[in-house]
């Protein structure tokens, strides 16, 4: 086989193993969300926040490992993106680093406000008197996680665009439209409670809708990428095929005497 098919072959591979990491990395997203009870409302007592970071400590912790793991998932997700369109020409090489920009600066804040979750669950019981800096890291944590949909706006945005070359519309449509969402989820910084509060339903449907469009994508990425690869590998064997069948001497037709 050529050598070229050879390179290409494997290129595929890891860009199914970066779809796959992304998959997984939504299903280690939505474990730790459903493996928690919901938190208290940003303007929730000091003693509710307390009780709930020391009544679920345990699974608290495992939520933010699995969140740490679904990071990870997602930042090598991320990274065979830039990597299977960086050199392509055209447009195609911008929008994955638009992308690939964003989508690190995302898992970044994500890590960040885990940091700050976890520092919660460490000293709940010893901060017990210091309302204050309960308070602190617990709205430190709470707009840390609802900033970081700006940088998942750019990620859809650059995504979205990029996915449309592998001739899902749809699915790019629908990334730029939760781009467009994301920025005004990013804005719900400005209340304690209701739809304007970092404990609200803006980040949470934000959350949801930027899963979902991982997920979809990464199914397309792996279906088209089969389909594509065994269409291409057909065609240059049918080639090969024809190159190397003799061919046969052509015998002149005889003309009839007279």
């Amino acid at each position: 086989m050529e050598p070229e098919l050879d390179d290409e072959q494997r290129a595929t591979g890891w860009q199914r193993v970066g779809a796959a990491c992304g998959i997984a990395a939504v299903l280690a997203l939505v474990a730790a969300t459903l493996i928690v009870p919901q938190p208290p409302k940003a303007d929730a007592s000091t003693g509710k926040i307390l009780a709930y970071y020391i009544d679920h400590r345990h699974s608290l912790l495992f939520a933010q490992w699995l969140t740490g793991l679904g990071t990870a998932l997602f930042l090598w997700f991320v990274g065979s993106l830039r990597g299977a369109w960086a050199q392509e020409p055209g447009s195609a090489s911008e929008l994955s680093a638009v992308a690939f920009g964003g989508g690190v600066v995302l898992a970044a804040g994500a890590l960040a406000g885990t940091g700050l979750n976890l520092t919660l669950v460490y000293l709940a019981r010893s901060v017990q008197n210091t309302t204050d800096l309960v308070r602190a890291l617990y709205i430190g944590q709470a707009l840390t996680l609802t900033l970081i949909f700006f940088a998942a706006a750019v990620f859809l945005a650059g995504g979205g665009l990029l996915i449309r070359r592998l001739g899902a519309t749809w699915l790019g449509g629908f990334g730029v439209l939760l781009a467009v969402f994301d920025l005004l989820a990013a804005g719900a910084i400005s209340d304690f409670k209701g739809v304007r509060s970092p404990t609200g339903p803006l980040p949470l449907a934000a959350f949801a809708g930027f899963l979902l469009w991982v997920f979809a994508t990464c199914v397309i990425i792996l279906t088209r990428l089969g389909r594509g690869e065994d269409e291409e590998i057909d065609e240059i064997l049918e080639e090969e095929d024809a190159e190397a069948a003799p061919t046969l001497p052509t015998v002149p037709a005889e003309s009839p005497s007279d």
